[in-house]
């Protein structure tokens, strides 16, 4: 053989290896790179925007670092007014570690850039992670006056150097009661009035997390009807989904490639929240580091060094992702600003006319007060909305009661300007039915059931929205 011939050999194995070496690379990277996803790695979204007005309520401390670290840094970087609200005091082992954990939280956020006056502490007890958890029992005291005791005390309380909100407000501790924490929220986003609330998902596992979701929307709910001009969105976030904390989020390789937030297993099992419907926020660059330890996120975590955050195979360390994820509630749904009236209802269960109204689209299994039933209707039970002015819509979203018995497959909405339009069947598993149409001057609409199955029709849930042109 010739040189020459030596040569174009080797010059083709190097091809070759080359070659072979591309493919694997770009194998590799297939795998790491979601493809049903793009990043904008330069442009946070524009909800956090200069001029906005951001509120973030965490049940407990670490909770606004977990799922909102990327939040804040976008928001103090493009100069949004950003306000961060923790619920409890985190103090189940003792008013020591609660102290410690309000500590913690002010070098955590101090980390972040965010100043201490921009962080308020309401100084409620902590207790268990289940039934017992202290705001599920205060949520279900048997009335607003009845005090809950934490194993602390049954008064708000803080830092000398950061005394608790209500005590900076008024001059006093709050008692631990369900008027006076609805008091303190309510002033909160009174005196915030944000654009844009973040608040842990009503689909958390942890019961301080689900409820504080409940009294958000309450709250909301209260403020908009003595001002309907206030209309928010609402992001909810997940801690705890029912996949349980061993399982998710999915711990990330050390060092490695950071992945974004994976689906939990149970989330189409266990909620109505839908993954193809969440809110991508995408991290900064500076936390999207590698390796972790220079890392801002996990900077920011590793701050709550008493609730040890390498413990559980790093579980506290697996939010650290490329990006945050919530899912939206919009407010300027104006179904909540009517009188509702019905054919019947279950009060024994608590199952009211009012409860299709009241921001919560679930009910039976999961939240059954949280929905409307009749009292053993079918075909022929109604629900009417009225109000005491004139609204321009062109959107209803109907949800039906999410158990697979009780079914609506069909039904008339009566508007008051004397149109008819009739529905199909809504999705029996309780998730959304959006009815568009051309805009329509209504003060009142009727919703009758022609046909159905099961034994107590009702709905979980009902919106209305006007036309843009005409919202508030």
């Amino acid at each position: 053989m010739s040189v020459s011939v030596y040569i174009s050999f080797f010059f083709l194995i190097l091809v070759l290896i080359l070659y072979f070496l591309y493919r694997q690379k770009k194998k590799a990277t297939a795998m790491q790179m979601p493809l049903t996803l793009s990043y904008n790695f330069d442009k946070p979204d524009s909800t956090l925007s200069g001029g906005k007005r951001i509120l973030i309520l965490a049940p407990h401390e670490d909770d606004e670092a977990l799922m909102c670290s990327g939040i804040i840094e976008h928001s103090l970087t493009r100069g949004a007014d950003i306000t961060v609200a923790v619920i409890s005091n985190g103090d189940k082992k003792g008013p020591k570690r609660g102290l410690t954990r309000i500590r913690e939280t002010l070098k955590a956020m101090e980390y972040l850039g965010l100043p201490s006056s921009n962080i308020i502490f309401l100084g409620y007890g902590d207790t268990e992670k289940n039934s017992n958890s202290f705001m599920n029992r205060l949520y279900n005291a048997e009335t607003d006056a009845t005090a809950v005791s934490s194993y602390v005390g049954t008064q708000t309380y803080s830092t000398p150097e950061t005394p608790e909100y209500h005590y900076q407000k008024h001059g006093v501790h709050g008692t631990y009661n369900r008027a006076t924490f609805r008091q303190d929220l309510e002033e909160i986003i009174e005196e915030c009035r944000p654009d844009y609330i973040f608040v842990t998902s009503l689909y958390d596992t942890h019961p301080d997390h689900f409820i504080l979701y409940k009294f958000t929307v309450e709250s909301i709910i209260r403020l908009k009807r003595n001002n309907p001009e206030f209309s928010p969105i609402m992001y909810e976030y997940l801690i705890h989904s029912h996949d349980g904390d061993d399982h998710w989020p999915a711990r990330n390789p050390k060092n490695g490639f950071l992945s974004p937030f994976s689906k939990p297993n149970t989330l189409d099992t266990h909620t109505l929240l839908d993954w193809e419907k969440r809110e991508i926020f995408l991290l900064p660059m500076n936390m999207q580091k590698i390796p972790l330890s220079k890392n801002k996120k996990y900077i920011t975590i590793s701050k709550y060094r008493s609730q040890k955050p390498a413990a559980n195979n790093n579980y506290l360390y697996s939010y650290v992702k490329r990006d945050e994820i919530f899912w939206k509630k919009d407010f300027s749904n104006i179904a909540c600003l009517a009188s509702v009236s019905v054919s019947s209802e279950n009060e024994s269960t608590n199952q009211l006319g009012i409860k299709a109204i009241d921001g919560i689209a679930d009910g039976y299994p999961r939240f059954p007060t949280n929905e409307w039933a009749t009292k053993g209707e079918t075909s022929g039970a109604w629900i009417q909305l009225s109000w005491l002015q004139t609204y321009t819509i062109n959107k209803i979203i109907l949800y039906d009661r999410p158990n697979l018995n009780d079914h609506i497959t069909s039904a008339v909405l009566t508007f008051s300007d004397c149109s008819l339009i009739k529905t199909g069947p809504l999705p029996n598993n309780g998730s959304a039915y959006e009815i568009s149409f051309p805009a329509k001057k209504i003060n009142w609409f009727k919703l009758t059931v022609e046909s159905a199955e099961g034994s107590n029709i009702g709905l979980a849930e009902i919106e209305v929205y006007e036309e843009k042109n005409n919202a508030n």
